[in-house]
């Protein structure tokens, strides 16, 4: 009924429209990273949650209490609870969670001021918040965010690094730290109070207080109740049956919103409570039988179950499983507990100079996850198939465990083994000459030079994907990287590469548009060589598989860009370097995005030689000239493009066309990263349900 209310309701007859609205804030306003769409990069927007109570437009007025996304491209200073009104345009939202998205056309007006519980909950946090940023580093940003859940600070990096590891629930406000406040308010209050009924009581009192505090977002929500569940189980012991407890929270946190039930984290939550629930105690006992402390014995166990129950839903997500995720959580809950603690009351406490003693105490532990987690992230991944094989052989391995099947356990430990010995018959193979990335829509190319060192073509819309398929490929320096044109899916990932690699010389395009980009890249740029190729160009790289030869063959200086191009789109991607590469006996044409103005030019300027493979041009648009396979004629024709694009890429005219030049096809959207050896073996990363990889 819910989801039926929300897509089906009458802010969806609305869709176009602007409309003046009053609405209520009910989530912090957050800023949007910079996204890529096509050529260009997105700003940033900051956007929250409303519940929107009346809605106008020029023929109705509707009354409602719906959720909806309130989106704007300036700063809003608005605290949930805040009443507001403005006018906005109204479009339909792929969120499911929200009726509308609401585009502002300015800054709403505050109607009526939050409640003072609010007002006081978001003073607190804006004051810690300045207070944290004096602390430099990711160490600076991760405190916030595990002390009261504000990660606005957090770069994408470390956020993803922090996942690769398990330790995703440390980067903001999660069960366990609930669990921290609640046992230590336990703890400190036996001193007082004689009577457990009334400690659970006062403590329960404090963490509605917290939730008020971090804000009661979904991921809290789920954090204290589940906490409500542990709790009741250590205070009732045997008298209170753990599954029954589990299921109430369940229910209770599914009729208070139904959309937790469609959310990962919602199962993940689940899955760690039960593992500790159920499997902690008989884990915690097996391992005080044979000589651990209890304390110990219960500190390892509680990783080692919520681990356990959760792999087999994180392998359906991701497809993924760190190895190293389990002793790595044993090695920073040490230091979980005092960031927690002593955060929490740096942020109570109304003295600045002490809240600052008190960060600079917690820092070194907060630079000891990060660290750890920064050098975790260089572990190799199990990669699992994504469906119910995937989850199967977690399960069977946790049951084994859990059973004590010691025979089974090492064949498959065995076969991790194996699997880690095999790499080199894996992607992209220990004798990779060019290798073509995924980043989705756009264009990432490398040319293996050995030693870690490689030429990088365009790095992409992603800075993660980027930065994995470079790490992926063991590329430690990158002598050359070309970056064909400026637009944002050929550019816009430069920052991974550059944290995953040493750059030491760049060729860039001569058309400085669009301007954005350009700046953008430049500034990133700032210290290293950076030179505009012109044709005729060319360098010589000594390499372990032989000498690699580039020659640059676009962009022509007397070619009339005025005439040939009919945006400015065009004239960008005519601006394209183009390359002829030759890799010992391999060959090897690159050519950003040039249009048929562009590539009739290159045919007529000179005989091309024939090459092995082939870049197709601008992600296998139809926009091609036939004559450029016809004169290149290659045996291998890779096409970078992203899975379900809206751009109709790649043509099937180009396919075709292709094909009719005699070469075989490889595209990333259906094959995934590519790599070619010296002999022509295609390697792909795209694994059917049976493959299992390690890296």
């Amino acid at each position: 009924m819910r989801e039926f209310s929300l897509t089906r309701g009458p802010l969806r007859l609305l869709a176009g429209q602007e409309v003046s609205f009053a609405a209520v804030v009910t989530t912090d306003p957050t800023w949007s990273r910079a996204k890529v769409r096509g050529a260009q990069t997105l700003p940033p927007a900051q956007s929250f949650i409303a519940s929107a109570n009346e809605v106008k437009s020029e023929d109705r007025v509707i009354h409602l209490r719906v959720p909806i996304r309130i989106m704007s491209k300036t700063t809003l200073q608005l605290i949930p609870g805040e009443r507001i009104s403005g006018r906005a345009k109204v479009l339909i939202s792929r969120e499911r969670k929200v009726a509308a998205l609401f585009i502002l056309e300015q800054p709403p007006t505050i109607v009526a001021p939050a409640n003072v519980i609010q007002r006081w909950s978001t003073h607190l946090r804006q004051r810690f918040a300045h207070r944290s940023q004096r602390i430099d580093g990711d160490s600076g940003t991760l405190i916030p965010g595990l002390v009261l859940g504000d990660t606005s600070r957090e770069s994408e990096s470390f956020v993803a690094a922090m996942r690769r590891v398990g330790l995703t629930h440390l980067t903001a406000v999660s069960g366990e730290n609930f669990a921290i406040i609640a046992a230590t308010l336990l703890w400190m209050s036996q001193w007082f109070i004689r009577r457990q009924r009334v400690r659970v009581l006062l403590t329960a009192l404090a963490l509605v207080a917290f939730i008020f505090l971090v804000r009661p977002s979904p991921s809290v929500l789920r954090a204290s109740v589940m906490t409500g569940v542990l709790l009741l189980a250590k205070v009732k012991g045997s008298r209170a049956d753990p599954l029954a407890s589990l299921g109430f929270a369940v229910g209770i946190l599914v009729l208070l919103d139904p959309f937790q039930a469609l959310d990962a984290g919602f199962a993940l939550s689940v899955a760690a409570t039960a593992g500790i629930l159920l499997l902690a105690p008989r884990i915690s006992n097996y391992l005080h039988e044979r000589g651990a402390s209890e304390s110990v014995a219960e500190f390892v166990a509680i990783p080692i179950s919520a681990t356990a129950l959760c792999s087999p839903i994180i392998v359906a997500i991701s497809g993924q499983l760190s190895l190293i995720a389990i002793p790595i959580n044993l090695i920073v809950s040490l230091v979980v507990a005092p960031i927690t603690i002593l955060g929490f009351i740096a942020a109570l406490v109304p003295w600045n100079s002490l809240a600052h003693l008190l960060l600079v105490l917690v820092n070194p532990f907060a630079h000891w996850i990060t660290w750890i987690a920064r050098e975790g992230a260089n572990f190799p991944l199990l990669t699992l198939p994504r469906n119910l094989a995937g989850i199967a052989i977690v399960l069977v391995g946790v049951v084994l465990v859990l059973r004590k099947k010691w025979i089974f356990l090492t064949a498959e430990i065995l076969l991790v083994l194996l699997i880690f010995l095999a790499q080199s018959i894996a992607w992209p193979g220990s004798n990779w000459r060019v290798a073509n990335c995924d980043v989705g829509q756009g264009d990432a190319l490398a040319i293996n030079l050995g030693h870690g060192q490689a030429i990088v073509i365009d790095v992409g819309p992603d800075p993660l994907l980027i930065n994995t398929c470079v790490r992926d490929l063991g590329i430690t320096t990158v002598p050359l990287l070309v970056l064909t044109h400026f637009h944002a899916d050929h550019v816009g990932g430069l920052s991974g590469l550059l944290r995953a690699a040493s750059v030491k010389n760049v060729w860039i395009s001569d058309s400085t548009q669009p301007a954005s980009e350009y700046s953008a890249v430049m500034s990133e740029l700032s210290a290293v060589a950076v030179s505009v190729a012109h044709e005729g160009q060319a360098v010589h790289f000594a390499s372990e598989f032989g000498e690699v030869a580039i020659r640059v063959i676009w962009p022509r200086e007397n070619f009339d860009q005025a005439t040939h191009s009919f945006s400015d789109g065009s004239t960008i991607n005519n601006s394209s370097v183009a390359l002829l590469i030759s890799i010992g006996a391999l060959s090897l044409f690159a050519s950003g995005d040039v249009e048929p103005p562009a590539q009739a030019e290159i045919v007529a300027g000179e005989a091309l030689p024939h090459v092995q493979i082939l870049k197709v041009p601008h992600h296998g648009s139809a926009y091609q000239d036939a004559r450029l396979y016809q004169e290149l004629h290659p045996e291998i024709a890779l096409i970078s493009v992203g899975a379900g694009n809206s751009y109709g890429h790649p043509a099937q005219k180009t396919l075709i066309g292709l094909r009719r030049a005699g070469a075989h096809v490889f595209r990333t959207d259906l094959d995934g990263a590519i790599s070619i050896d010296a002999s022509l073996r295609i390697r792909t990363n795209k694994k059917a349900w049976w493959k299992i990889s390690w890296g």
